[in-house]
C-alpha cells in the first residue's frame, strides 16, 4: 500500500526521517564516558564519534541533493537509509576504537539523507501554506527529538548497556527502510533529458537572492540557538549552579520553546499571515531577548531565574522562524528542491559548528557573556538580513534554465 501524500502516515515517516540525526547524535552522549573506557581508549577518543558523525552529515547533502534532482528522492533516500543502519549494527558489533569512528562516520553519511530529502520531498508534494505547515510539523519532530534522546539514551545504557544504544540507531533506520521499500512513492518530477552540470545547479540556486537569503537566515538563526546548546552546559552547570537533573528539565524548557514556536508558525501560517511576517517578528523576539540576555550577563542579577525566560524565548524564535525560512529557500526553484535542501542542511551545520566555537572560545574569558553575546551576535546579523529580504521584490516559483 503507497503511502498518500496528504495522509498522516507520509506525514509521520517525514518526520521520523528529520528526527535520525539528532536521535543517533543524542542518544549515545550518556554512552561515551563507558566507550572510551570498554573499547580500551580515551574519552578524546569518544568524543571524536559525535565528531565523525557530524562531519558525515554536514557533507554528505552535498551529494543527496544534487543527484536526487537528477535520479529522484526514493532511490537516494533508500542508499542513505542503507547506509545508516551498517553503520548503526557495525557500532553495534565494534571490536575497537577505529571500527566505531567509521560506523559513526558511515552513520552521519547516511543520515545526512533524512533532514535534506525530507525536505526536498515536501517541496515536491506541497506548496505555500500546506507547505510552510508541513516543514512545520519537520521542525517540531526534529527538536524534539534532541529532548527525549538523551534521556532515551540513559535508559537503555543502563539496562542493556552502550551498543543497545547503537543498535536502537539499526533498528530504527531498518524499521524505516521497510516503510519505504513497499510504500514510499518517488515525489520528485521527472527531470530534464539535457545533461546538467551540479556547478551550475548551485550557481543557480546561491545565485537566487530570494533563495540564498532565506538559506542564511535558516543558518544564522540555527546560530543564536546553537550558542545556547554548546554553552548551555557550562553556563547553567557550573555558572548558574543548576544540578545535572535541573539542566536536563531546563533544556527540555527550551526544546519545548523550539517546538512551541514551530507549532505557533504552522497554525499562524494556515491562517494566513505572511511567511515574512513571522520571520519578521521571530526576529524581533531574538534581538529583544538576547539583547536582555547580554544585559543580565554584564550585571549581578544573572540567576536560573532571569535568564531562562530570555532562553526558552530565543529558541522558541528559531523554531518560529526556521518553517518559514525553508520554504522561502525551497519554493522558489522546484527544479533544484534536493540541491537547495542539500544547502539548507550544509548550511545550518555550519553556522552551528561556528556558534559553537565562538562560545568555546568566549566562555573562559567572558564567562555566561560569553554565550549570551554569541547569541545576540547572530540575531543582529539575522536582523539586518531579514531587513534586506524586506526590501527585495516577491520571489516567485520559476522553471531551471536548460
Amino acid at each position: 500500500m503507497k503511502m498518500k501524500r496528504n495522509g498522516a502516515v507520509f506525514a509521520v515517516f517525514l518526520g521520523a526521517l528529520a528526527a535520525l540525526p539528532p536521535i543517533a547524535t543524542d542518544m549515545a552522549l550518556p554512552a561515551l564516558t563507558r566507550i572510551g573506557a570498554a573499547l580500551g581508549s580515551t574519552q578524546a577518543m569518544a568524543g571524536m564519534t559525535l565528531s565523525l558523525f557530524m562531519a558525515g552529515f554536514a557533507l554528505s547533502p552535498f551529494f543527496y541533493g544534487p543527484q536526487s534532482d537528477r535520479h529522484g528522492r526514493r532511490p537516494l533516500l533508500l542508499v542513505g537509509l542503507v547506509l545508516f543502519a551498517i553503520g548503526g549494527v557495525l557500532a553495534t558489533v565494534a571490536p575497537n576504537m577505529a571500527v566505531l569512528l567509521i560506523a559513526r562516520l558511515l552513520q552521519g553519511l547516511g543520515a545526512g539523507a533524512g533532514m535534506t530529502l525530507a525536505m526536498a520531498m515536501v517541496r515536491d508534494s506541497f506548496h505555500g501554506r500546506v507547505a510552510q505547515s508541513r516543514l512545520a510539523v519537520i521542525t517540531v519532530v526534529a527538536n524534539t527529538a534532541p529532548i527525549v534522546a538523551p534521556a532515551l539514551g540513559t535508559l537503555v545504557l543502563g539496562e542493556w548497556g552502550w551498543r543497545a544504544i547503537y543498535a536502537a540507531n539499526a533498528i530504527s533506520g531498518l524499521l524505516l527502510l521497510v516503510m519505504a521499500l513497499p510504500a514510499l512513492e518517488e515525489t520528485a518530477p521527472p527531470a530534464s533529458a539535457a545533461p546538467k552540470s551540479l556547478w551550475r545547479d548551485y550557481c543557480q540556486a546561491l545565485g537566487h537572492r530570494s533563495v540564498l537569503s532565506h538559506l542564511l537566515l535558516n543558518a544564522l538563526a540555527f546560530g543564536w540557538m546553537f550558542a545556547y546548546v554548546a554553552g548551555s552546559p557550562v553556563v547553567l552547570i557550573e555558572h548558574l549552579h543548576a544540578s545535572p537533573a535541573l539542566y536536563t528539565l531546563l533544556f527540555a524548557c527550551t526544546g519545548g520553546g523550539i517546538v512551541a514556536g514551530a507549532s505557533l508558525s504552522g497554525w499562524l501560517g494556515q491562517r494566513g499571515v505572511a511567511p515574512l511576517k513571522l520571520i519578521f517578528g521571530a526576529v524581533l523576539l531574538a534581538m529583544l531577548v538576547t539583547v536582555v540576555a547580554v544585559l543580565l550577563s554584564l550585571g549581578s542579577a544573572t540567576s536560573l531565574t532571569t535568564l531562562m525566560p530570555c532562553l526558552v524565548l530565543a529558541t522558541a524564535a528559531f523554531g518560529m522562524l526556521a518553517p518559514c525560512a525553508a520554504q522561502g529557500a525551497l519554493e522558489p526553484l522546484p527544479a533544484l528542491a534536493g540541491v537547495t535542501g542539500g544547502l539548507l542542511t550544509s548550511l545550518q551545520m555550519a553556522a552551528g559548528a561556528l556558534a559553537s566555537l565562538l562560545v568555546s572560545v568566549l566562555l573562559p574569558t567572558l564567562g555566561i557573556l560569553g554565550m549570551t553575546a554569541t547569541m545576540a551576535g547572530f540575531a543582529f546579523l539575522t536582523l539586518l538580513l531579514v531587513l534586506s529580504l524586506a526590501r527585495a521584490p516577491a520571489a516567485r516559483a520559476v522553471p531551471l534554465e536548460n
